[in-house]
């Protein structure tokens, strides 16, 4: 039974020190001719990058093409070192690697720029 305390103690000390932040970005996504779910599973696809825990999504339908959608995203994510910035930098990089279809992703001083802790 004590080492079911311990082990408890811990989880909520550890739980006390997790920090959750959201940022906003934009992507432009390649939608092929016939790819139906091609923004479904690049968000899938960006909800696997380690770090990320909510991803929530708009497509931009009129800067959006019929070869490219236009999405904002809102991500929230636990940073994984001391720097914000270099963590939203190594998640646009991410980003930008989970899928050749991931055509950009807007600025990292904009993912700054909106910035909140959730947590």
């Amino acid at each position: 039974m004590k080492k079911l305390f311990e082990t408890w103690n811990d989880f909520v000390n550890e739980a006390a020190r997790l920090k959750i932040w959201s940022s906003r970005t934009k992507i432009t996504i390649k939608k092929p001719p016939g790819a139906a779910a091609v923004i479904d599973d690049t968000l899938a696809l960006i909800r696997a990058i380690p770090s990320i825990t909510v991803v929530n999504s708009d497509t931009d339908q009129l800067a959006s093409t019929p070869g490219r959608a236009v999405v904002e995203l809102e991500f929230k994510f636990i940073p994984r070192s001391s720097s914000l910035a270099r963590d939203l930098k190594a998640i646009k990089h991410d980003i930008l690697r989970v899928s050749t279809l991931v055509l950009a992703v807007s600025p990292v001083q904009k993912m700054v720029s909106s910035l909140e802790r959730i947590q």
